[in-house]
Order: structure tokens, then C-alpha cells, then sequence
């Protein structure tokens, strides 16, 4: 049960930022084509824009964090014994999700004061709480990989041969 819903979140997961990010493109591609070839820009383009690329970046952070592709530097964590890897994996995964949450609780934050003041954006005139979803959606889905890599830590799953979160090898 666990894997199913897991692997549900995660194909949800990558299909809502890849979607995001190609729609964010033609609306991108169409800014430019208006505004440079027929003479004519349209507004809402840039704020379109932004918002959909954000909004696939801050899902993406969690993708990334499961197929390990962060940029990180591990030239003294190879030098490492497997015993400290083992210690800073947990220590690192552990505090990466205590960071995730906190920014998911101030995204919460942030929604509920925007929604509070019933901001709106300048272009579109649609609610910024809906704008501002994208934060605390993303930063609980990226503290749920760092949750289950540090799960897998604690369990001592070798990391180096396999970076990747495979949800069906997980419990």
C-alpha cells in the first residue's frame, strides 16, 4: 500500500513539473513571438511565465532530491570511512528535511497572509495564495525524500551504488 501510494505521488509528482515547465515555454515562446515578430506584446506572458516556472521548480526540488541530482561537492565524503558516511547521511538527510518543513510551514504562512489581504497580481488579477501554493506544496514534497533517504540511511542501503529513491525496494 505504501509503495503504491508513493509511487502515485512521485509519477504525479514529475508529471505536474514537467507540465508546468513545457507550458511555461510556449507561453514564453509566444511572449516572445508577439512582442518581437507581429509588434504586438501581451501582459500576462511574463506573469504566466514566471508562475509556471516557479511553480515547476519548487515541484522539481523534490524530484531532483530523489534521483540525486543536487549539485554537491563530495570530494572529503569520499574519503569518508563507510561508517562516518553513514552518520553524515543521516545528519544531512535529517536536517535538509527539518529545513523543508520549516519552509513549508512559512509557505503556509505566507498563503494564509496573502490570502488574509486578498492581494491580487498585477497582470492577471488572480489571488497571489494561489501563487504562493507552490512553496509549501514543493517544500513538503522535497522533506518526504529527505524523510525517506534518511530512512534509508538509518537502514544502512548503500547510496553510492544506488543514488536513486526506488520507492518498490524502500520497505
Amino acid at each position: 500500500m505504501k509503495d503504491k501510494i508513493l509511487n502515485t505521488l512521485e509519477v504525479f509528482e514529475e508529471f505536474v513539473a514537467s507540465f508546468f515547465f513545457v507550458i511555461g515555454s510556449v507561453v514564453c515562446l509566444i511572449g516572445i513571438f508577439m512582442r518581437y515578430v507581429m509588434n504586438h506584446p501581451l501582459v500576462w506572458t511574463n506573469e504566466v511565465f514566471e508562475l509556471l516556472m516557479v511553480t515547476a521548480i519548487f515541484i522539481g526540488f523534490g524530484i531532483a532530491l530523489k534521483d540525486d541530482q543536487h549539485i554537491k561537492v563530495d570530494l572529503i565524503y569520499e574519503k569518508m570511512p563507510k561508517s562516518i558516511k553513514k552518520v553524515f547521511n543521516i545528519i544531512s538527510n535529517l536536517l535538509g528535511a527539518i529545513f523543508s518543513i520549516y519552509l513549508a510551514v512559512m509557505g503556509v504562512e505566507m498563503v494564509s497572509v496573502a490570502h488574509d489581504q486578498m492581494s491580487i497580481s498585477i497582470d492577471l488579477g488572480i489571488p497571489l495564495w494561489i501563487t504562493y501554493l507552490a512553496m509549501p506544496i514543493g517544500m513538503s514534497l522535497l522533506g518526504i525524500y529527505f524523510v525517506v533517504k534518511t530512512y534509508r540511511a538509518i537502514l544502512g542501503k548503500d547510496l553510492e551504488e544506488d543514488t536513486t529513491i526506488n520507492i518498490e525496494n524502500l520497505f
